[in-house]
């Protein structure tokens, strides 16, 4: 503790006797809000762990004789167990490895009450099947040419599960609008890929740039639960059915797919939560599995992040994606911090989300794309001041340039 201040030490040892932020503000003298600071840095410095309990009790539990003799006959610790199942992916693997049974392995998870990833997994894929068996693609079909422009589509703040009421309580936003206006989008970026695009210059393949919020989440603040209409895991299921719908129809055109997907805030699990606890994460992972599992590799890459960015290629030109950048990108604060990502990750764009009105700029040669949202105007929206219409990003990228062509495609009904 020498690197420690006397405020930390005092914190550390209440913290360590179980109390909660509450009662150690209470005794050092600080509010809640100072503790949470302190336990953050903390953490951060890797002095402690996350609590693993939900009340001050089960720290102080004691183990009988019996159980801590069992304790001492285990071949690995509930921590162990848990870093070789996220490396090997499956109790067998884990078995194989270390050279012990798979049923000692089974009896530890059960014992520490660890789910096995690819049973896991093959229930999510068995349950994907099953819904997405009678799911047809979009109609519109055009020969393919083999040489031309990648086509990008970018979604972004779709928020599905969340529920917008205007100024006199009418429902603005909801599962069925969602679903309406995602398939508009779908419909027409499938529109001007076949009618419109095509007649000007061919596409030779397909990026889809997700940058957060597709799912709206939950317990990120307070009232949220009287904002939603569906449970985080149905939300999930919702974008991954309209995301595979988009991926299908492509497809059928005979054009390569290839996803790239960043965390959104709305999709965590709490302000204090894991930040990979993330709800955009899991329709992310849904979709690789969905993949693999068709063995459709050749035709569609999955590829997402754990961070807060994530850098590809798109015809030779470096992107890179992230849920949230300056608003204003062209103040002086925003082109410094536009200047400096392009510097530390030699990029030629950005493109991210969040703010839910849509623009694109142009920071010393650096191409920036923000992104709209599906629900439109909602109170975050009116809080800064700003007319959002659901609108999503459309536009192509070839060798020579960044942007070729962009459509900012209108979700709103007519």
């Amino acid at each position: 503790m020498a690197n420690l201040s006397k405020k930390e030490i005092e914190i550390l040892k209440l913290y360590e006797k179980g109390q909660t932020d509450e009662q150690i503000a209470k005794q050092v003298g600080v509010t809640d809000r100072t503790v949470r600071r302190y336990l953050t840095k903390l953490r951060q410095s890797g002095v402690i762990d996350y609590r693993t309990y939900q009340t001050p009790s089960k720290v102080l539990q004691v183990y009988n004789q019996k159980e801590a003799e069992e304790e001492a006959k285990d071949i690995l610790s509930e921590t162990e167990l848990i870093k070789f199942l996220s490396l090997y992916k499956s109790k067998n693997k884990v078995a194989e490895t270390l050279k012990i049974s798979s049923k000692e392995v089974s009896r530890l998870c059960e014992k520490y009450q660890i789910e096995d990833i690819g049973e896991s997994s093959k229930k999510i894929i068995n349950v994907l099947k099953e819904t997405l068996k009678d799911t047809e693609p979009y109609q519109i079909r055009k020969p393919v040419k083999t040489k031309g422009d990648t086509l990008v589509i970018q979604l972004t703040d779709i928020h599905g599960g969340k529920i917008i009421k205007d100024q006199t309580g009418n429902i603005i936003y909801n599962e069925s609008i969602c679903k309406a206006r995602m398939d508009k989008l779908c419909y027409q970026a499938l529109k001007l890929l076949d009618n419109n695009i095509r007649k000007g210059v061919s596409i030779t393949n397909v990026v889809i740039l997700a940058t957060g919020d597709l799912a709206n989440g939950a317990e990120i603040y307070a009232t949220q639960a009287y904002e939603q209409e569906m449970a985080p895991p149905k939300q999930v299921m919702l974008i991954v059915e309209i995301i595979y719908k988009l991926m299908l129809s492509l497809v059928e055109r005979g054009l390569n797919v290839e996803f790239y997907g960043i965390k959104g805030n709305h999709g965590r699990l709490g302000k204090d939560a894991d930040p990979t606890a993330n709800w955009d994460l899991m329709i992310y992972m849904i979709l690789d599995l969905w993949v693999k599992t068709l063995k459709a590799e050749n035709k569609i890459k999955v590829t997402y992040a754990e961070t807060d960015y994530l850098t590809c290629e798109i015809r030779g030109h470096r992107y890179m994606i992230r849920h949230i950048a300056p608003e204003q990108c062209d103040t002086a604060g925003g082109r410094v911090k536009i200047n400096e990502w392009a510097r530390q990750h030699n990029i030629e764009a950005v493109v991210y989300g969040h703010f839910h009105h849509w623009g694109i700029f142009d920071v010393d040669g650096i191409t920036v794309f923000r992104g709209g949202s599906v629900p439109g105007g909602d109170d975050f929206s009116e809080q800064m001041a700003k007319h959002s219409d659901p609108v999503q990003l459309v536009w192509g990228v070839n060798e020579k340039r960044v942007k070729t062509f962009m459509y900012a495609v209108d979700l709103a009904s007519k």
